[in-house]
């Protein structure tokens, strides 16, 4: 019989909790985005509204309960991954910019 992994010890699940921890930093991330003063990469921009409507709009396999859940979540977990990896080059720019103050 196949070993099991726990969902607390899955990786995906612990960078949304990272997220959840950053959300300040993610939060002035899109401030300074809305702003003019950080330039999110055109990919992250663009995931991020494709994710966000595939997810809001009934265009998928909502019509079918499970697989429409499980499609909504996987897109939802993928945003998080990316959310992750742009708040991690804000935090790189924000030290680099102080750096260059110093």
């Amino acid at each position: 019989m196949s070993r099991v992994t726990p969902l607390r010890k899955a990786g995906n699940i612990q960078a949304g909790f990272q997220l959840i921890k950053n959300r300040k930093t993610m939060w002035c991330m899109i401030k300074a985005v809305w702003q003019g003063k950080y330039k999110m990469s055109g990919l992250s921009k663009w995931l991020l509204f494709a994710g966000l409507a595939y997810v809001i709009l009934p265009f998928d396999f909502d019509w079918v309960p499970i697989l429409g859940w499980l499609d909504d979540g996987v897109i939802i977990l993928l945003l998080i991954k990316r959310l992750q990896t742009e708040t991690h080059r804000y935090v790189r720019a924000k030290v680099m910019e102080r750096k260059g103050e110093s």
